[in-house]
């Protein structure tokens, strides 16, 4: 039996908090101790729904609270930059939420922080790299079945801004970092940066679908600021090419799809979160076949499992869960804010590329 103590989290914020990272934080083996939110009736539902001890009614007293070893910053990216420089300056491990921040010099600013407090550790939630399905992918890469890679394509698609009733929030507002690209394109770039390598340019194309919203609780109409839809080209430093397309504008189910399009293969990770994978001749004919994986243990629930980043969370916990006790504030399979800023880069250039009408470089 571990005599190791509890690592106890307190969370910013209680949307994305509520419905999946606390519950699989705490599957994973870590201790939820206390949440804050910028409305005080989310952090006090939320602390009554899932049995939290503490509730606190802003963010800077949590970050100060010595019952709190771990900050988890699950508020919207432009309040990024303080709450991290702020709970590492108080000595916390911090798991920021992604975007990094709004733009490349609030990232470099919590790179900087993170460098001045190493015995701690600071990392962007890219939970999709604990998921084993991914985890898997990228050993398969790295071992070489599908030769040099040539091609990788990316896309998650959903229908969650088609709604033109959907109601107007920090989602909609660019100076809050809302924007599919931001909220999931970095998730996908960091996924390209940690399967194929790093990325030398980005061209991009965004859309917004509908261009007012209202708000749920004033009804006053609000400009959509931000992007409903990215398209994204990508050059890869070993000479590979890359296309994201992260979209709230298809309708129909949710589906995320991987493909990486190498000399000697082909690997692709369904919809489904099912690995496929085409060698040889079957390559050259486009003949998959279904790559066998360890399936997901009982204690993730279906509707788990159909959620990548619920499953990722999980198994991120289980990493937290098992080395931050003995000490260890370096994972090496999780994103630094070195990562971050790298993502931070390449979503500013997309932005830039966007406006210019141009490829630009990182």
């Amino acid at each position: 039996m571990s005599n190791h103590k509890p690592i106890r989290v307190g969370f910013i914020g209680a949307g994305w908090s509520e419905r999946v990272q606390i519950p699989m934080f705490r599957l994973g083996g870590l201790t939820v101790q206390a949440i804050t939110s910028g409305n005080p009736d989310n952090a006090q539902r939320a602390a009554k729904n899932l049995d939290i001890p503490e509730v606190y009614t802003t963010w800077q007293e949590l970050v100060a609270s010595p019952k709190v070893d771990v900050v988890s910053i699950v508020a919207p990216p432009h309040l990024h930059r303080a709450i991290a420089v702020a709970a590492l300056q108080a000595g916390k491990h911090v798991i920021c939420e992604k975007p990094t921040a709004l733009n490349v010099a609030e990232a470099e600013a919590m790179l900087a922080a993170a460098q001045a407090a190493p015995n701690q550790l600071a990392i962007i939630d890219h939970e999709l790299r604990f998921h084993p399905r991914r985890v898997h992918l990228r050993r398969l890469v790295k071992e070489g079945y599908v030769g040099s890679v040539l091609l990788t394509n990316i896309s998650v698609l959903s229908g969650s801004r088609l709604n033109p009733e959907t109601h107007w929030s920090w989602w909609s507002d660019a100076e809050r970092g809302g924007g599919m690209l931001g909220a999931v394109g970095s998730h996908m770039l960091d996924q390209c940066r940690w399967l194929v390598g790093r990325i030398d340019a980005v061209a991009a194309q965004l859309q917004t679908g509908h261009f007012y919203r209202t708000d749920a609780i004033t009804g006053r109409q609000h400009q959509v600021t931000a992007d409903d839809h990215a398209s994204l080209l990508l050059r890869f430093a070993n000479g590979a090419q890359g296309t994201i397309t992260v979209s709230a504008l298809y309708p129909g189910e949710a589906a995320t799809e991987i493909t990486i399009i190498g000399t000697q293969g082909a690997l692709r990770l369904d919809g489904k979160n099912q690995l496929w994978g085409a060698q040889e001749s079957d390559f050259y004919k486009g003949h998959w076949q279904l790559i066998e994986t360890q399936p997901l243990p009982a204690v993730l629930t279906t509707a788990v499992q159909a959620n990548p980043f619920a499953v990722g969370s999980y198994y991120l916990a289980q990493a937290l869960a098992k080395a931050l006790p003995t000490g260890e504030h370096v994972l090496p399979d999780a994103a630094s804010f070195y990562d971050g800023l790298a993502v931070q880069r390449a979503l500013d250039a997309a932005r830039e590329s966007h406006v210019q009408k141009s490829w630009v470089g990182l």
